[in-house]
């Protein structure tokens, strides 16, 4: 089977991975260089109980998607040579009032219902697990089983890998639209003319509604804009991730922590402005105060494809041969994994073992 991918973000490669792997003849078009856009400038947060706030199908992909990663940074490191950075570090989300607190504790009590590690955190041990914190802080929730990652590094591996399997990348290729014929997707029309194959994966990221047929609604796929900063700083002042009322803090062994992030909705405009910078600056110095002496190390922006119920877009197309994937938002690092097995079996079995009806993109989306 010929399989036309649309997107060398990490989701797209890692969907071009399994489907190699899996015997598929694969070939992906890219508008950019793979990886050049949301994937490689993440912050590469492995969240997935710190972000959780129900028991449902969401989170249960969510948790099988992280459960992938350990084999997934291995596998990687044998067949790219690429240490991924992975890493096990855990989660620690803060609470600076007592309604926030509650919340946390009522998190972490039903995820310890379930079997899973999670633990408060008083104002004593949060000082003792991180001590670089700011002072006023009533507790915290610790997810210990999180983790993170360097997605840069992650998307140059899983690109690396693909490229060994078979899969052709091209590279400044604009997907136009989804050739249909017969009611079949056959293909993707593009800027250098027809890409023909058996079956078409939608996986553009923020840009997928901008290929025509790729979505049922194009209009409900839009950018969400974040800027993200780099403090270099040695040693480094966090052992965890650490999320805090108004954004998070990633520590990097390298001598970085990782500041993050916006959420503005301007459409495709790039760039780094004065407010944003600004904002995470003094978001990053009153947290941990010692970041007031770091060096700003490096500033970006990104455009995640922000779906207006919030829920991924991962399924059957429109028509049949078309597979979409995209709308991950914040998760898509975190649901990669997970959702590239969902692809490769959707593709060639025409379905998943994995409770994706929520994900559908046949579903009826309200706006209010």
């Amino acid at each position: 089977m010929r399989v036309v991918i649309i997107g060398a973000g990490l989701i797209g490669g890692l969907s071009a991975l399994r489907l190699a792997q899996a015997g598929a003849e694969v070939e992906v078009l890219e508008r950019a260089v793979p990886g050049a856009e949301a994937s490689s400038a993440a912050a590469g947060i492995l969240a997935a109980q710190s972000e959780a706030h129900v028991d449902d199908a969401r989170f249960a992909l969510t948790l099988a998607s992280r459960e992938l990663y350990p084999d997934l940074a291995a596998a990687l490191r044998e067949d790219a040579g690429v240490d991924v950075g992975y890493r096990r570090c855990g989660v620690i989300e803060v609470a600076r009032e007592e309604g926030q607190l509650a919340a946390l504790a009522a998190r972490v009590a039903w995820q310890r219902a379930r079997g899973l590690r999670a633990e408060m955190l008083d104002a004593a041990a949060l000082r003792d697990a991180e001590p670089a914190l700011c002072d006023g802080l009533l507790g915290a929730a610790r997810f210990a089983d999180d983790g993170a990652l360097d997605p840069a590094r992650l998307v140059r591996a899983v690109s690396q890998a693909a490229a060994r399997a078979g899969v052709r990348f091209r590279s400044g290729v604009t997907a136009r639209g989804v050739r249909v014929e017969g009611g079949v997707a056959r293909g993707v029309d593009t800027s250098e003319g027809l890409v023909a194959g058996d079956a078409v994966v939608a996986a553009a990221g923020a840009w997928s509604g901008l290929v025509a047929g790729a979505l049922r609604d194009p209009s409900a796929l839009r950018p969400a804009r974040g800027q993200l900063v780099a403090l270099e700083t040695r040693p480094v002042p966090l052992r965890g991730v650490v999320f805090l009322p108004g954004g998070y803090l990633v520590p990097r062994p390298e001598g970085e922590v990782i500041a993050g992030s916006t959420l503005e909705f301007v459409g495709f405009e790039r760039g780094v402005t004065a407010r944003g910078l600004g904002a995470l600056l003094e978001f990053a110095s009153r947290s941990a105060p010692s970041l007031g002496d770091a060096v700003v190390a490096r500033s970006w922006s990104n455009f995640r494809p922000h779906h207006v119920d919030g829920a991924p877009l991962v399924g059957v197309g429109e028509v049949r041969g078309l597979v979409v994937a995209t709308g991950h938002h914040r998760s898509g690092v975190v649901l990669a994994p997970v959702t590239a097995e969902i692809v490769r079996d959707l593709v060639l079995r025409g379905e998943s073992a994995r409770d994706v009806s929520g994900w559908s993109p046949a579903r009826e989306v309200s706006r209010a």
